[in-house]
């Protein structure tokens, strides 16, 4: 990967990173994730389609954070490779 792209992904951890410790963020997915869980188990035996539907956006919900945790890891990587580009040149 190239120096752009490094320093590219390096604002993305930054940024991935503000968002992720944003309380408004953090109480967002945390009421998202409650509410789902409570409509899920409020469902009745024969409402499965709305039960599969809460499901799927509970856990849509997991991959939308896991995708800024990512953000954040690649930065880190991306960081080492920076430093190690410096170190060599």
């Amino acid at each position: 990967m190239d120096e752009n792209k490094l320093n590219n992904e390096v604002n993305k951890a930054h940024r991935a990173k503000t968002i992720l410790e944003d309380p408004l963020f953090k109480e967002a997915f945390t009421l998202l994730k409650d509410e789902y869980q409570a409509a899920m188990l409020a469902t009745k035996h024969n409402e499965d389609d709305q039960r599969k539907a809460l499901w799927q956006a509970y856990h849509i919900t997991a991959k939308v954070e896991q995708h800024f945790h990512t953000a954040v890891e690649t930065g880190k990587l991306a960081t080492a490779q920076l430093n190690q580009l410096k170190q060599n040149s």
